[in-house]
């Protein structure tokens, strides 16, 4: 039976780009699809297919993240994510008299899609772009060292606990418990990674799916088209969230210069290329550019360790040079250098030769090219936007038909 399905997205091309070709799937076997999310991503949902419910976001458009934040961010952090939930309930008028069958959310929506599931008597399944956690390892608790150190007494932390407690009241749930904060588990969670990337996979039962690289369609991905020659591709890109570091680009510049490598440098939308001066010819910039088509010919990547991009060069067995931009970010380097699938650089320790001595070695490093051809088979066997319509669809079958 063909089901109307509910998205809520977060506000972040990292966690919306891996949902465009789940979205297509579950359009393409006949299913109404609504995703609730801004105007920054409207185009990109609806070309998937589906039908879009904006929303007004708290948060400014185009941002780009720092690298490090203070106690006060982190303490005022819950506050912004509640508010831009409650932001996102001003969606719920456009379901009146047309209650979707299944509310599907990512994992930083969770506020206000299971706030709505509850109102609306749904069940509710989970999308988790990054690490996940459960009962027996937490991602917080993981990162906890790496933060400020928290007041729990800390005006913010104390605003966002009456503000929830009020959000909670509103829709008919009771209190709320740590789940709430730290992670909610649903009967089905759709986790954007390979089971064996995930730390403590073995904690993790049937209520996880881990379905790999959502990878967008061959048919919408861009072109590009290696130079003529031998010299072998290098991509260097830092996503959409932690672009902004033209001294980290001009050190690429600078380590590449002269090296018998074609480099395609993006540097995104808040640094223009012409900024990095003249460049050498065997390195191209461009603010943008189509990912999936340069990795496809790569022999290697540097990264941030955005666990998309890490999943994307994994599908197409790319080893890493990871220079995380962040703390959460930092997690995932780290993971990838203890699986041997590249080598971290920290953000603070990125030199020119640093950067030259990793890149080698992640091309000529014989354990390390194994390591990645397994990972390569593991997430493509992982089933990707396939899979996850698959789940969903079972869950459905569970959930409505019991």
């Amino acid at each position: 039976m063909k089901r109307h399905i509910a998205f809520f997205g977060a506000p972040f091309w990292g966690h919306v780009n891996p949902t465009l070709a789940v979205l297509a799937d579950l359009v393409s076997r006949g299913h109404r699809v609504t995703y609730v999310t801004t105007e920054e991503f409207s185009e990109a949902v609806t070309a998937a297919g589906v039908d879009v419910v904006r929303y007004e976001s708290t948060w400014p458009a185009a941002r780009s993240a720092p690298s490090q934040v203070s106690a006060d961010e982190m303490a005022g952090g819950p506050l912004k994510y509640l508010v831009e939930n409650v932001a996102a309930t001003g969606a719920e008028p456009a379901f009146d008299g047309d209650v979707p069958d299944v509310v599907v959310y990512d994992t930083l929506m969770h506020f206000a899609a299971r706030a709505l599931a509850h109102k609306w008597q749904r069940p509710a399944v989970q999308l988790i772009p990054l690490f996940a956690s459960n009962e027996h390892f937490s991602v917080a608790q993981q990162l906890a060292d790496e933060f400020p150190a928290l007041d729990p007494q800390h005006p913010a932390l104390i605003e966002f606990g009456t503000k929830l407690a009020e959000f909670r009241a509103s829709y008919g749930m009771g209190e709320a418990s740590p789940a709430d904060f730290f992670g909610t588990v649903e009967d089905l969670n759709l986790v954007f990674l390979t089971k064996e990337y995930q730390p403590a996979a073995e904690t993790f039962d049937e209520r996880y799916a881990f379905v790999g690289a959502g990878l967008a369609d061959p048919r919408t991905r861009g072109a590009w088209t290696p130079p003529e020659g031998d010299a072998p591709v290098l991509l260097i890109a830092l996503g959409t969230l932690f672009n902004e570091r033209p001294e980290f680009y001009r050190l690429c510049v600078e380590a590449f210069a002269d090296q018998p490598w074609h480099v395609v440098l993006a540097t995104g939308r808040h640094v223009d290329p012409s900024d990095l001066g003249p460049l050498p010819p065997n390195i191209e910039a461009h603010q943008h550019v189509p990912q999936l088509a340069v990795l496809e010919h790569a022999a290697a990547f540097v990264t941030h360790a955005g666990a998309r991009s890490t999943m994307e060069a994994l599908h197409f067995g790319v080893p890493m040079v990871t220079v995380p931009q962040s703390v959460e970010l930092e997690m995932a380097g780290r993971r990838t250098a203890e699986l041997g699938l590249g080598v971290r650089i920290g953000r603070d320790e990125v030199t020119a030769e640093r950067l030259r001595e990793a890149v080698l070695k992640v091309t000529q490093d014989a354990a390390i090219r194994r390591n990645v051809e397994e990972m390569r088979r593991a997430t493509r066997e992982a089933g990707g936007a396939g899979r996850a319509a698959d789940e969903i669809e079972a869950y459905l079958r569970r959930a409505l038909d019991a």
